[in-house]
C-alpha cells in the first residue's frame, strides 16, 4: 500500500473501541488487547493515512450494520461460499482456496501459509468445536485417522468464505457452535508469539486444537478479525495484501460476551 502520509502516534492512543499503537507485532497487539477492553488494535507505523482512516471507520461497525466478509471489501465484491461437512470436503476446499489465492497473484509462500491456516481452522471447526449433550468435545476420543469416516451432524458443518477486491484477499472460516472466547484467543496468540520470540517452536507439544490453527492464521495474515457470538458463531477472517504481503498489523477480537446488552 502506498500513497498519503503515515499517521504519527507517539504513544498508545484509542479511537472508540480501537487501540492505535505506534508500532507492534503479534505479541504487542495481543498484549495491548489483554490490558484493555478495546475490541481491536492497529499498528499504525506502516499505514498510510487513507487506509488508517478507512480501518478506523469500518472495522468496528455497530452490530446493526450489515458486515461483509471483511469491512474494507466493497459491498459488490463477489464472495465465494463453501459448506464443509466431512474430511474429504475439507481437503477439497483447502485446495480450492489455495488454487484461487495463487490465481489472484498471492506469492507462493503466502499461499502455503494460507493453505495451512485454512486446513487447521477447518479441523477446529469440524472436530474441536462440536459438543455432546454434556457439553464435552464430541470427537475428543476419535483418532485423527478415523476422522475421514465422520460426517458433520446437522448444524455442525463448517463454512468457508473468500473474496478479493484486487488489493486485499480475505478468507473466513466459521462454525455455528460459538464456543471460542476472547480470552482464549488472546492467551493462545500470546503464548505462541512469546515462544516464537524465544526461538522456540510455538507448536511444540501441541498436536492439535485451536492453538495451532490460531497461530498459523496469525502468521498468514496482515489483518485478523475474530467474530465471536456466544452459542451462535465463531468466525475467523484473515486478510493478506496481494501486491506486498505484510506481517500482522491489525487484530480485532469482537466478542459479544463482553457486551451483555448487545
Amino acid at each position: 500500500m502506498s500513497g498519503g502520509h503515515s499517521l504519527r502516534v507517539d504513544q498508545r492512543s484509542s479511537v472508540g473501541r480501537l487501540l492505535l499503537l505506534p508500532e507492534a507485532d503479534l505479541l504487542g497487539l495481543a498484549n495491548a488487547l489483554v490490558e484493555s477492553s478495546a475490541h481491536g488494535a492497529i499498528s499504525v507505523a506502516p499505514l498510510p493515512e487513507p487506509l488508517l482512516s478507512a480501518l478506523r471507520q469500518r472495522l468496528l461497525r455497530p452490530a446493526t450494520v450489515r458486515r461483509p466478509l471483511h469491512p474494507l471489501l466493497p459491498a459488490h465484491c463477489p464472495t465465494f461460499d463453501q459448506e464443509v461437512c466431512d474430511y474429504r470436503e475439507k481437503a477439497l476446499t483447502v485446495a480450492l482456496v489455495a488454487d484461487w489465492a495463487a490465481s489472484q497473484g498471492l506469492p507462493s509462500r503466502h499461499v502455503l501459509a494460507l493453505e495451512q491456516a485454512v486446513d487447521e481452522l477447518l479441523l477446529n471447526a469440524l472436530y474441536d468445536a462440536p459438543r455432546d449433550e454434556q457439553g464435552q468435545p464430541r470427537y475428543a476420543g476419535v483418532l485423527p485417522s478415523d476422522r475421514v469416516l465422520l460426517q458433520a451432524l446437522p448444524g455442525e458443518s463448517a463454512r468457508v468464505r473468500f473474496a478479493t477486491d484486487g488489493v486485499r484477499l480475505a478468507v473466513g472460516v466459521s462454525d455455528r457452535m460459538g464456543r471460542l472466547r476472547r480470552r482464549t484467543v488472546l492467551d493462545y496468540l500470546i503464548r505462541c508469539a512469546t515462544a516464537q520470540q524465544r526461538h522456540q517452536s510455538p507448536l511444540e507439544n501441541k498436536k492439535s486444537g485451536a492453538g495451532v490453527g490460531l497461530f498459523l492464521t496469525a502468521t498468514a495474515a496482515s489483518e485478523l478479525i475474530f467474530r465471536l457470538r456466544s452459542g451462535r458463531l465463531t468466525e475467523i477472517v484473515f486478510c493478506q495484501y496481494l501486491s506486498r504481503p505484510r506481517p500482522l498489523r491489525v487484530l480485532v477480537v469482537d466478542d459479544d460476551a463482553m457486551e451483555p446488552n448487545r
